[in-house]
C-alpha cells in the first residue's frame, strides 16, 4: 500500500450515516483519492460530531496502517503556539456586564438571588457583548489565567435557552474582531477555578451556561464545560490530572462520553458518568440545567432525584 497521508477533504461534503445530514467530509489521501466512503467527519460539531478516522478503519478491516514517507513527514507544519486574547479587552467585557443588559444575567436573576448571581459573575467572568443585544461572552481561561479565546452566544432572557432563529446565535471573539492569524486552541470553560479549589471534585458538562447554572444549586464542586458534545478529549482534559471528575453527559450523548471517559479514566483519581439524563429528560437534548430549572430544588431539603445524581460519591 502507498504510504499517504490522510487529511478530510477541503472542499465536498456528503450524507452523514449518523445524523443524516449534508455534512459529511470524507478522508482523501494527498492525490485527493477517497480512503473509503464510511470515513470522515460531520462537521455539526454540536448536534452529531460523528468521526470515523482513518485509524480506526484499518483496525477495523484488520489493515497495516501506513506509514508517511519521508518526504510527508518533512512537509508537516511546524508548531504553532496558541493565540491569546487581550486582557483589556475580556476586562472590559465583564465590567460591561455589570452596566449593560446581558440576557443569561437576567435568566439566571429569575432562578437565583441577587448575591448567588453575583458571586457566578465574579467566579466565571461573565462577559457582555455587543455584537448581539444583550449578547453573553464565556471566556476560556486555563489554569494559568491564559485567555484562550472569548465565545460569544445569545439567550433568551425568559426561557434561558439559546436563540437559533432565524440563525444559530453563536460566535467567536476572534471573528468578530476579524484578528489575523488567530490560532484558536480551546481549554475548558472554567478551567481558571481548578487551581483555586485544588480538593474539590469536578463536573464536567458540555454547555458553558449549564457550568454556571450549576454552580448556583452545588458548592462542593468545580462545574467546568467543554463547550460541545464533540469537544471532550484526553488533551481538554489534562489539566484535571489526579482529580475525582464526574461527567454529566446531555440526554442522548451518554454511551459517546462513557466511552470518552473511558477511555481517558487513567488521567483522573476516580471517574463516574452519570447517565441521569437518559432518564430524566422531557426532551430531547436536555441536560442537566434543563432537569433542576423544572424541578425548582429548595436548598433546605434534598429530593431523591437530586441524590440520585451520584455527587455524594465524590465526596
Amino acid at each position: 500500500m502507498n504510504n499517504f497521508k490522510y487529511s478530510l477533504a477541503k472542499k465536498g461534503k456528503w450524507i452523514c450515516p449518523e445524523c443524516g445530514h449534508k455534512t459529511f467530509v470524507r478522508y482523501v489521501d494527498e492525490n485527493g483519492n477517497v480512503l473509503d466512503e464510511s470515513v470522515g467527519k460531520c462537521d455539526r460539531a454540536d448536534k452529531c460530531a460523528h468521526h470515523y478516522p482513518p485509524r480506526e478503519y484499518f483496525q477495523d478491516n484488520n489493515l497495516p496502517m501506513p506509514r508517511m514517507t519521508a518526504t510527508v513527514q518533512s512537509s508537516l507544519p511546524a508548531y504553532v503556539p496558541p493565540s491569546y486574547m487581550d486582557p483589556g479587552l475580556f476586562k472590559r467585557s465583564v465590567l460591561g456586564t455589570e452596566t449593560h443588559t446581558n440576557h443569561l444575567v437576567t435568566y439566571l436573576g429569575s432562578k437565583f438571588d441577587a448575591e448567588t448571581v453575583k458571586q457566578m459573575k465574579h467566579e466565571y467572568y461573565i462577559g457582555t457583548s455587543k455584537h448581539w443585544s444583550g449578547a453573553t461572552v464565556f471566556w476560556q481561561i486555563d489554569q494559568f489565567g491564559h485567555i484562550h479565546a472569548g465565545k460569544i452566544m445569545q439567550y433568551n432572557p425568559v426561557t434561558g435557552k439559546r436563540v437559533k432563529d432565524p440563525f444559530n446565535h453563536v460566535t467567536w471573539a476572534h471573528t468578530v474582531l476579524q484578528l489575523p492569524n488567530f490560532n484558536l486552541k480551546q481549554c475548558l470553560f472554567g478551567e481558571h477555578l481548578i487551581r483555586k479549589r485544588p480538593n474539590n471534585g469536578v463536573a464536567i458538562v458540555e454547555s458553558e451556561k449549564t457550568a454556571i447554572f450549576l454552580s448556583g444549586y452545588i458548592d462542593t464542586f468545580v462545574f467546568v464545560a467543554t463547550g460541545g458534545c464533540g469537544n471532550l478529549n484526553t488533551a481538554l482534559c489534562e489539566p484535571l490530572r489526579g482529580r475525582c471528575v464526574f461527567l454529566f453527559p446531555d440526554n442522548g450523548k451518554y454511551e459517546e462520553w462513557r466511552e470518552k471517559g473511558n477511555a481517558m479514566s487513567h488521567l483522573f483519581q476516580r471517574l463516574i458518568i452519570s447517565d441521569i439524563m437518559e432518564r430524566e429528560a422531557v426532551n430531547q437534548g436536555d441536560d442537566l440545567a434543563d432537569f433542576l430549572a423544572r424541578w425548582q430544588w429548595n436548598p433546605a431539603t434534598f429530593s431523591p432525584s437530586f441524590i440520585d445524581l451520584g455527587l455524594q460519591q465524590l465526596k
